[in-house]
């Protein structure tokens, strides 16, 4: 993509100012993923020729090609004078990744307000102090601290993740990669001198390879403008928000953590935030949970759920979150058409239920499963189905997985699946993702993302 920010997530060439021959240290590791990217690489430090291959130069300045990016690994003292240098060589946009400054007290804020009016008057860009940098999976950049072998990358996908928290963002890789989902690119914001999540939300909006987009806040750099962004872009595009700091002590720890300054009540931000259609979430987990189903499935128009289990008691806990309104989701559960209950009566044991939620019992096969599937998508009453995969009773198989991708595929309304078990339920899980299928190992999380798909279809249905 092309644009004031595209030597962020496409650069050329990329400069490490600080580049660390010593194993370990944080410009190193981020040296090492830098070399295994497709760009031009020039480490810079002038007591060093040569780091892990690559030449080294004395000075930014010294570099004889120009430089789009460049990622300055310096004490926050030292960092200034870097970005004077990188000012003056007319780097496009620079990421400062070192703590120090806001967040550290009045002495930080001052060499804060430095940087801030440094690049106030220049045509060069900031992202950070105080940030992690970035990945790009399809680009193949990855500026980020954390070795590979310590955190797997997940792979290219269609979810961008904004980040005030380098360890939230961290947490929501190594969760989307422990079950296959991928991302479009992860960026911490650091404590936002200069690129809020502002100008990158609109960035998001444009970006062909993001289908949503996930957001942890501490704090609003401009909460009037991030709403009025949001309203724009929501109609378009999910956006998913994780806003800490709702109490006055995690307010105050926001401040020590990225220099935030506290925010409007919480009870205004939600106001806010429901009237611009964005979906708020509370923890890190709810957070990839409404981000992936959002970005596989967009939205359902009605509340009207039908869940399919073949134990018993999993259908009965579902019920139970999807019409409690104190400890669920408070949806409905779906009456089904005096049609549908003839085919499955047709299809399953004459024992089991053919009312909502629908119980297979231990006899289900894969054919069982693939019968109810299709009648059930069929029954216009209905406006999402939450299958509880179970792989335990004898007769059923691991086509199971090709099953619900046949039907999510082909079939009018949405599934979202649950299931439960050991090392075998996780690489069916794994499965499925890579098929775009929303699934997750607890009942709750499968109706919360259930729950998220109505919140969404309801604000659309409201622009009309």
């Amino acid at each position: 993509m092309k644009g004031p920010l595209s030597p962020l997530f496409s650069p050329r060439s990329i400069a490490l100012i600080g580049a660390s021959a010593s194993a370990g240290k944080i410009s190193n590791v981020v040296l090492k993923n830098l070399l295994d990217s497709p760009f031009k690489v020039y480490p810079v430090n002038p007591r060093e020729d040569e780091i892990l291959g690559a030449h080294c130069y004395p000075s930014v300045s010294s570099i004889p090609d120009e430089i789009d990016l460049a990622l300055i690994a310096l004490p926050a003292m030292l960092s200034i004078r870097a970005v004077e240098d990188c000012i003056r060589k007319g780097v496009r946009i620079v990421i400062v990744t070192s703590s120090g400054f806001a967040e550290s007290g009045q002495d930080g804020k001052i060499l804060q307000d430095g940087l801030r009016d440094l690049i106030g008057v220049s045509g060069t860009r900031l992202l950070g102090p105080n940030t992690m940098g970035l990945m790009v999976p399809f680009h193949g950049l990855d500026t980020l601290f954390i070795p590979v072998e310590k955190s797997r990358r997940p792979p290219a996908g269609s979810i961008a993740i904004i980040s005030q928290s380098g360890a939230v963002a961290v947490s929501f890789l190594e969760k989307a990669e422990s079950f296959g989902m991928g991302i479009s690119a992860c960026i911490g914001l650091g404590n936002r001198v200069d690129i809020n999540e502002n100008e990158l939300l609109e960035f998001f909006a444009d970006d062909p390879n993001t289908d949503c987009v996930a957001l942890y806040l501490e704090s609003f750099a401009d909460g009037r403008s991030f709403v009025d962004i949001a309203r724009r872009i929501s109609k378009i595009k999910p956006i998913v928000v994780l806003k800490a700091g709702r109490t006055s002590s995690g307010s105050r720890a926001a401040s020590s953590h990225t220099g935030a300054l506290a925010s409007d009540s919480d009870e205004l931000v939600a106001g806010a935030l429901r009237q611009a259609g964005v979906i708020r979430v509370y923890d890190d987990e709810e957070l990839v949970d409404v981000a992936r189903v959002l970005a596989y499935k967009g939205k359902i128009d009605g509340d009207r759920v039908c869940v399919v289990a073949s134990a018993g008691g999993f259908g009965v806990i579902a019920s139970d979150f999807v019409e409690s309104k104190e400890h669920g989701v408070g949806m409905t559960m779906a009456g089904l058409s005096e049609e549908t209950r003839a085919r499955l009566s047709k299809t399953m044991p004459t024992f089991s239920s053919v009312n909502n939620p629908v119980d297979l019992t231990a006899e289900v096969t894969d054919l069982m499963y693939e019968q109810v599937l299709e009648a059930l998508q069929e029954d216009p009453g209905i406006d999402v189905i939450m299958m509880s995969l179970e792989l335990q009773p004898p007769h059923v198989t691991q086509g199971l997985v090709d099953v619900a991708a046949r039907r999510s595929s082909q079939g009018r309304i949405p599934i979202i699946i649950s299931a439960f078990g050991g090392s075998r339920t996780q690489e069916t899980l794994r499965a499925l993702e890579s098929r775009k299928i929303p699934s997750y190992p607890t009942i709750w999380r499968a109706i919360r993302a259930i729950a998220a798909l109505h919140q969404r279809g309801s604000y659309l249905m409201k622009q009309k």
